[in-house]
């Protein structure tokens, strides 16, 4: 009996729950209005932390959400020279609200670069 719980057990599939979240892919607007090829941003947003790619470290690094600025359509994630804000924006004539992305910097007070988005819901691990 005790051989048989252990099969059982060992055969029975592991279901592990990870937490909904939305990966999100930004590109370029210059992309689509000049041409011009740029490697596309990507990060993941979960109930605890924002991810993203730091290319000049190599590495993905965390931002934990309670330091994210959020509201009802927009969040905003604060680094040491810029900032990217991130909002859903509902154009005239759709039906459907777009993501975008916005670098600023705060410092010198001008908008960087301008990016339009696409989030896909997942479970991220």
């Amino acid at each position: 009996m005790r051989k048989i719980i252990i099969l059982i057990l060992l055969i029975w599939p592991n279901f592990s729950v990870a937490d909904q979240g939305l990966e999100i892919t930004c590109v370029n607007m210059k992309s689509a209005l000049f041409g011009r090829k740029y490697k596309p941003l990507n990060f993941k947003l979960e109930t605890t932390a924002f991810h993203y790619f730091d290319d000049q470290k190599g590495q993905f690094q965390t931002i934990k959400s309670s330091e994210l600025d959020t509201g009802e359509d927009y969040f905003t994630a604060r680094f040491k020279d810029y900032e990217l804000g991130f909002q859903l924006i509902l154009f005239e004539g759709e039906e459907k609200p777009r993501m975008t992305m916005s670098k600023y910097d705060f410092k010198n007070n001008k908008f960087l670069e301008h990016y339009a988005c696409t989030a896909i819901s997942s479970y991220i691990n």
